[in-house]
């Protein structure tokens, strides 16, 4: 009884699909599918490479002490623009002028002596010549004797003058070059001996920028070509232009070190130290269609696309190129400018489907 019941519900469950089926065929369509669209774009893409990297100084120099000595005066700041020459530290400058007056005093002294032997050496020598044998060989030899002595004297308190004169000379610590002070490492009434770090000295003149790019990045870069960067205390963009691309790249990173020079009128907008931003055109391709990421779908033949045609969804298959920097991806094969392309509703798409164009997404502008 159990069954046969089982029998028939499968028979009457039949009958139905059968039934359905027929409906389908004689009164079913096929589906429509509501898609919205978007106006394929055609534009200028340019190809640019970015990077990271920093503003640096052309020069760093530490300026040292080259005397000991009790500051008396510092003359700068950190921060502070200085020229070649300026006086950045007084290290007891009267002191050592005291010494460079002792030191000549002493050369005086000493050339006095060194004349006063050439002359009684000058004197015994004539009369001997005169009269032979009036002074004895060995007080000539004597006086020949002090004349050499004397001369070395000379020599010594000559040297000591010189070095006197220099060290008045840097007891005055002097900028070496224009540039900024980054630091400032001494107070006044600190005792500092020779090479003793007074301040960081950066030359701003040029101003560099310096960063990396992958090896493949590096092949289409050379030097002289342009490069725009930001910074995040200025509000548009900065130049700058090649000066260096590293011959290899690093054996750790595998990436290709390039320095640039910061545009003169831009060098007054920046400070070393600064965190950069940089981009670097290397080419463009004029009226090159660019299309949403979301309209880009990945199957196993490749990425694709749908584009309308007649009513009807048309699967394209593309070949993409660079990403824009609106979040657009250029299409190098696949569509072309003003063709409608799918942007929303492409998830139960397949080609050749009909399909019906709700209000069309308006184009943003690039």
């Amino acid at each position: 009884m159990r069954l046969t019941a089982l029998i028939l519900l499968a028979l009457l469950l039949t009958a139905c699909g059968q039934g359905g089926g027929q409906d389908a065929q004689k009164g079913g369509r096929k589906p429509v599918f509501p898609v919205q669209v978007l106006e394929v774009q055609g534009g200028v893409v340019e190809y640019a490479i970015t990077s990271t990297g920093s503003v640096e100084a052309f020069e760093q120099v530490l300026v040292t002490a080259r005397v000991r000595g009790v500051i008396e005066k510092v003359n700068f700041r950190e921060g502070q623009e200085v020229k070649t020459g300026d006086v950045l530290v007084e290290i007891e400058p009267q002191r050592y002028r005291n010494e460079l007056e002792a030191a000549q005093a002493r050369l005086d002294k000493a050339d006095a002596s060194h004349k006063d032997a050439q002359a009684g050496l000058k004197r015994r020598e004539e009369a001997n010549r005169q009269t032979p044998g009036i002074f004895s060989p060995d007080e000539v030899e004597s006086w020949r004797n002090r004349v050499n002595s004397t001369k070395a004297d000379v020599s010594q308190a000559t040297a000591d003058v010189k070095t006197a004169q220099l060290n008045l000379r840097d007891a005055y610590a002097t900028a070496p070059m224009a540039g900024i002070i980054q630091s400032r490492s001494v107070q006044s009434g600190a005792y500092v001996q020779p090479g003793a770090l007074i301040a960081t000295l950066l030359r701003r003149d040029p101003l560099l920028l310096r960063f990396t790019v992958d090896e493949d990045e590096a092949r289409s870069l050379k030097q002289g070509q342009q490069a725009t960067f930001t910074v995040t205390d200025v509000d548009k963009p900065l130049q700058a232009s090649l000066t260096h691309i590293a011959a290899s790249a690093s054996s750790r990173s595998r990436m290709v070190e390039v320095i640039a020079e910061v545009a003169a009128e831009d060098r007054e907008r920046v400070r070393p130290g600064t965190f950069a931003r940089i981009r670097i055109v290397t080419g463009s391709r004029d009226n090159a269609p660019a299309i949403p990421q979301t309209a880009v779908r990945p199957t196993e033949r490749g990425f694709v696309a749908f584009v309308v045609e007649n009513g009807q969804a048309r699967m394209r298959l593309l070949t993409l190129g660079l990403r824009t920097e609106d979040g657009r991806v250029e299409v190098r094969e696949g569509v072309k400018p003003g063709e409608k392309l799918v942007v929303r509703g492409a998830e139960a798409l397949k080609d050749g489907v009909a399909v019906k164009i709700d209000e069309p997404v308006q184009p943003q502008d690039k």
